[in-house]
């Protein structure tokens, strides 16, 4: 009699660990790439909420320089009077403005009828004109590069105080550090830390 051999005994396939793999790095690479957009994403958002208030603050400065010229040409080349220039501005500066509220500006932009002034954190500074200018002539400040509207930690409408420099490590900070005061001389325009601010969005 024949004997039956016992068949063999099953072993079912490996499976293969390529698919997991793949998986595992593909995963990795997603959260790498996701996490690395996250960061420059997040990081530069916080750096834009930085920077933000001092380009906004340059914009109104800016603002502010354009109606004096404006302000001046139908004026008889003369400035405002210290004692209501915002008021005497603010036409102006609402002609200088309104352009830009209606391009999807991403900045704040002034309101001739408000507050005029920066905001740097949890510091605010105002805007002053400087008593010595009252009534004078444009060509006068030009000639002489004198300051006519100054940065002050004093806040106020037609705010007017006789111009005096102040120390620089006592002005608002920018990114941690102080930043400069900001003036609008006759014959240099904007002017931050010495240094001219040649348009609105020019920080340099």
């Amino acid at each position: 009699m024949r004997r039956m051999e016992t068949p063999p005994t099953y072993a079912p396939p490996k499976k293969s660990n390529t698919g997991l793999i793949i998986g595992l790095v593909l995963g990795g690479i997603a959260i790498c790439c996701i996490g690395g957009v996250a960061l420059m994403f997040f990081g530069g958002l916080a750096i834009f909420k930085g920077v933000a208030p001092m380009a906004e603050c340059a914009m109104n400065y800016t603002f502010v320089e354009q109606a004096l010229s404006a302000y001046e040409r139908e004026h008889d080349g003369k400035l405002p009077s210290a004692a209501k220039w915002q008021d005497e501005l603010a036409p102006y500066v609402a002609k200088e403005t309104t352009g830009e509220k209606q391009d999807g500006n991403p900045f704040k932009i002034m309101d001739a009828k408000g507050d005029w002034g920066c905001t740097a954190g949890d510091t605010k500074t105002g805007m002053a004109f400087n008593t010595e200018m009252d009534g004078k002539k444009m060509e006068d400040a030009r000639s002489k590069n004198t300051v006519i509207i100054f940065e002050s930690p004093k806040t106020g409408r037609n705010l007017a105080l006789k111009y005096e420099m102040l120390d620089r490590a006592s002005s608002p900070k920018l990114m941690g550090n102080p930043r400069g005061w900001i003036t609008i001389q006759g014959g240099s325009g904007v002017v931050m830390d010495n240094k001219r601010m040649g348009s609105k969005f020019d920080m340099n």
